[in-house]
């Protein structure tokens, strides 16, 4: 970065510092478009990034998502890459969002400082739906929609865990439902699998394992021909750190038709028998598991569209030969 310019931002971080906001968001800008003007793109580029993570760092929302957005808007503009460096500056800006409290607390935002700033989105207390999570998941959305467009399908995720670790870190339980959104596209199973148990624990005991089955569901109904894969993994870490965080083996039959219909999909670039292993999985155990939650047939028939190319549920199981049979036949017998 050139020195005059690390010299302006310095100047600009002082305003910030001094509650100025609106000031200090147009003097960003202006530094950004001489920059870009200069065809200093990387000095831009790098003003837009470190201006939305100042002013979120001091609990500015709406300013700094303006400045992420400006830089997702540069990025288009110039054609730029979607490498590392590039989605990092995104993830950077996901990372600042500042901690938020609970609804009802009121606002968490330094307003002594004497300043002209306009309004601003900052930390109002308003829980997971409130207007300033809106601005957040509004740049989370862009950034990953510029990050997949650009084919980082892996850094995509890694967008996606960390607003959803961001989330469940501010809003717990309260916030879950938003925050799986982005859990079931992400990579952090560990937290996802964590986020479950905490939220089973609020309900039945005998329901444990219809939270791991229907987090299983989600996240394969999720993928579509780019994601498939991706997605496949992501079921399969969830579904082990999910078992493993527990005291002792789920022995249901929802745990068991969890288990083989992850394993049946996994089968499908295996074997032309993957589909048949999975309506046996139905068969033994699908009629009173697929009761328990009115939405788990329906999310089935997807799984099966998305990963088998079967558009209608199957009515007959077949058998099951080889290798395959034996594996079916070997968990089948042990639970």
């Amino acid at each position: 970065m050139a020195a005059s310019v690390a010299k302006t931002l310095a100047r600009i971080k002082g305003s910030v510092e001094e509650g100025a906001y609106y000031e200090a968001q147009q003097m960003y800008k202006t530094a950004f478009h001489r920059s870009k003007a200069r065809n200093q793109l990387a000095d831009a580029l790098q003003i837009l990034q470190e201006g939305a993570i100042t002013q979120l760092a001091h609990g500015q929302v709406t300013c700094g998502v303006e400045l992420g957005m400006l830089l997702i808007e540069a990025y288009t503009t110039a054609a730029t890459p979607a490498d590392e460096a590039s989605v990092g500056r995104l993830l950077a800006i996901v990372l600042a969002f500042p901690p938020l409290p609970p609804a009802g607390s009121g606002s968490g935002a330094a307003t002594s400082a004497p300043s002209t700033s306009a309004p601003a989105a900052s930390s109002a207390g308003q829980g997971s739906n409130s207007p300033v999570v809106d601005e957040c998941a509004r740049f989370v959305a862009s950034a990953v929609k510029w990050a997949n467009k650009g084919g980082a399908i892996v850094s995509a995720r890694g967008i996606h865990s960390a607003f959803a670790a961001y989330l469940w870190r501010n809003f717990g339980t309260e916030g879950f439902g938003r925050a799986l959104l982005h859990f079931i596209r992400g990579d952090d199973a560990e937290t996802f699998a964590q986020a479950l148990h905490t939220c089973a624990r609020q309900g039945p005991a005998e329901e444990v394992d219809l939270w791991l089955l229907r987090a299983l569901l989600q996240v394969l109904t999720t993928a579509n021909s780019h994601t498939r894969m991706g997605q496949l993994s992501q079921a399969r870490a969830l579904y082990d750190a999910f078992t493993a965080g527990l005291p002792t083996p789920l022995n249901t039959p929802t745990a068991h038709f969890a288990e083989l219909m992850l394993l049946a999909v996994e089968h499908v670039p295996l074997s032309p028998h993957a589909h048949k292993m999975l309506q046996c999985a139905k068969q033994r155990y699908g009629d009173g598991v697929l009761r328990r939650d009115g939405q788990l047939a329906g999310q089935l028939e997807r799984v099966e569209a998305s990963y088998f190319g079967v558009r209608r549920r199957g009515a007959g199981g077949g058998s099951l030969g080889g290798l395959l049979g034996d594996l079916f036949k070997s968990l089948t017998e042990a639970h």
